[in-house]
């Protein structure tokens, strides 16, 4: 990667968003994280991140109304549901090679 993405983390459990988040850092990326929706939606609003990742405790109707939210704002921000910190990378990688084959089409 050229240069780190931005991302943020939202979730339930502090200890998977915590794990997650370190292992974003730890490949290289700059991560914000909140336990909180209505924080989630105000740094969205107020900054740009390349992809959020949404912890698996979240459930599926606040998935549905975050990712519709926070695309509103930037429709190029990719949004990830983590299975867990062990898939959270895999899943980045492939969120932004389908975004980069869609925006080259």
């Amino acid at each position: 990667m050229t240069k780190p993405s931005r991302i943020l983390v939202v979730g339930r459990h502090e200890g998977t968003t915590h794990r997650i988040t370190r292992t974003l850092e730890a490949d290289g990326h700059i991560v914000t994280s909140t336990l909180s929706d209505a924080t989630a939606l105000d740094l969205a609003s107020s900054s740009y991140f390349d992809a959020v990742v949404i912890g698996a405790g979240v459930s599926h109707a606040d998935v549905r109304y975050l990712s519709t939210k926070i695309q509103g704002k930037n429709s190029s921000t990719a949004i990830i549901v983590a299975h867990g910190p062990e898939s959270v990378l895999s899943q980045l990688r492939q969120a932004f090679k389908e975004r980069a084959s869609a925006d080259s089409t």
